[in-house]
Formats: C-alpha cells, structure tokens, sequence
C-alpha cells in the first residue's frame, strides 16, 4: 500500500533471514533488549571502507 506521501506500507512485521536486503530508502527500526547490544547493532549497520 502506498501512502499519500509516498511511502510503502507493507503492515506486517519482516524478520531478517541471511539473503535479507536493507535498500535505498528502507527505515529499520530495532528494539534492543539490552544497552549492551546497542554497540553491537550499531556495528552491524556501519559500511566498510570497500563500500564506495
């Protein structure tokens, strides 16, 4: 479903699996359950320096 404003709805939940791809423009929201974990997410979403 898209919004007025152009953004995509897809009202469900989307659990990650290993082939899982975060593209331009996509918005990630994730719960820590723990600010232990908060480096380590962070770390998951940094771009290595061979990005560009």
């Amino acid at each position: 479903v898209k919004n007025e404003d152009g953004r995509v709805i897809r009202r469900e939940v989307l659990m990650p699996h290993h082939d899982t791809v975060i593209e331009e423009d996509d918005h990630v929201i994730v719960f820590c359950t723990s600010k232990k974990l908060v480096q380590k997410v962070e770390k998951l979403f940094q771009v290595g320096f061979h990005f560009l």
